[in-house]
């Protein structure tokens, strides 16, 4: 059997595709556990309804607490040999789970992973992203000690392997064995858990099938989103070099010390693209950075290891937060039309 798991929080909208997608796939024996993580909408009506009409349906009700911790109350009622995450705004493609358990069960695999396919909210439309990327990993067993050797990277800044947790299927015994927890971020959660989990796979599979549709309604990074984006990103940063502490897995130091860099490049970005209203705001949160939490010194080994973007490196270095957003404002007018424009307009920071 396997158990897909469904965080469902304020989903009316969308909870309907969602789970009729699951309902409707070729391969069977499934369960779908849906667990409302205090939802204010009818998202708890739907959720019973769906369950009085189809006994393969678990409802779980519990208090807010975040996409990550809900996803752990539903695996302590999974009773499935292997399970399935999925967000209440996206859906499966009909042949999803059958795609992903036929090398699962052909190479005794513990982790298949299968393609996404993004689809934008443009007005009343839905825009499927058709165009299908060449994935040099695909339709191959990757061994522990080559997930290890070669392939763990992935999960420190170099982009080998997907990191998500969507459109994957877990053979639930590993991810007991591997006693994973809550990670406690506001973002990389599937990272962080994945990055747990992969020292304890012994075989790896990935497939070019495209079995999973995430919905992108956003554009850009709302002003709340951006509060706690460093903070954020320093506890992802902690959580990863913990991590290669542990495994002395010292070749992934250096982009890991890239990766938060670009964190921090991605937090004055989105600032100034998505929030110009409010850059002093976000200038004074850097400085804290800075100033409290040591992010230049956390990254100062990079200045032995021929980091090449000299300027913006120098920069952090001597910590001049009115500096960094200078050099990435003059990148995004050379960069961004839609900026460019925003600035002539006098709607952007200047």
């Amino acid at each position: 059997m396997i158990s897909v798991i469904i965080p469902v929080y304020n989903a009316e909208k969308y909870l309907h595709r969602c789970v009729q997608s699951v309902l409707s796939q070729t391969y069977t024996d499934i369960e779908c556990i849906l667990v409302n993580d205090g939802s204010k909408d009818k998202s708890v009506q739907l959720c019973q309804s769906y369950a009085k009409k189809d006994s393969r349906i678990i409802v779980v009700n519990k208090e807010n607490e975040g996409v990550d911790k809900t996803r752990f109350e539903g695996l302590k009622h999974a009773s499935g040999e292997f399970v399935m995450f999925l967000d209440s705004d996206d859906w499966l493609e009909k042949d999803a789970v059958e795609n992903l358990m036929k090398p699962m069960s052909q190479f005794e695999a513990d982790v298949v992973v299968g393609q996404i396919r993004n689809v934008y909210h443009v007005a009343f439309l839905y825009l499927r992203d058709w165009r299908q990327k060449s994935l040099k990993n695909t339709n191959k067993l990757i061994s522990h000690e080559e997930m290890m050797e070669d392939y763990y990277l992935s999960f420190f800044g170099i982009n080998i392997l997907p990191v998500s947790m969507c459109a994957t299927l877990y053979r639930r015994s590993v991810i007991n064995q591997a006693q994973l927890q809550p990670s406690g971020l506001g973002f990389g959660e599937d990272l962080a858990f994945n990055m747990k989990l992969m020292p304890y796979v012994q075989r790896y599979y990935m497939i070019d099938k495209i079995v999973y549709n995430y919905r992108k309604e956003r554009w850009g990074a709302s002003p709340k989103y951006l509060d706690n984006w460093l903070k954020n990103a320093r506890l992802l940063f902690d959580s990863k070099m913990q991590q290669i502490k542990e495994l002395h897995y010292d070749k992934a130091i250096k982009w890991q010390l890239i990766e938060y860099v670009n964190y921090m490049k991605t937090y004055v970005r989105n600032s100034l693209l998505y929030d110009a209203k409010h850059i002093e705001k976000r200038k004074n949160i850097l400085r804290d950075e800075f100033l409290l939490y040591g992010y230049a010194e956390k990254v100062q080994l990079l200045s032995t290891m021929e980091y090449k973007d000299h300027v913006l490196f120098n920069a952090i270095q001597n910590k001049d937060v009115d500096k960094l957003f200078e050099i990435i404002h003059h990148r995004l007018i050379q960069t961004s039309f839609i900026y460019k424009w925003k600035v002539r307009l006098g709607v952007n920071w200047i």
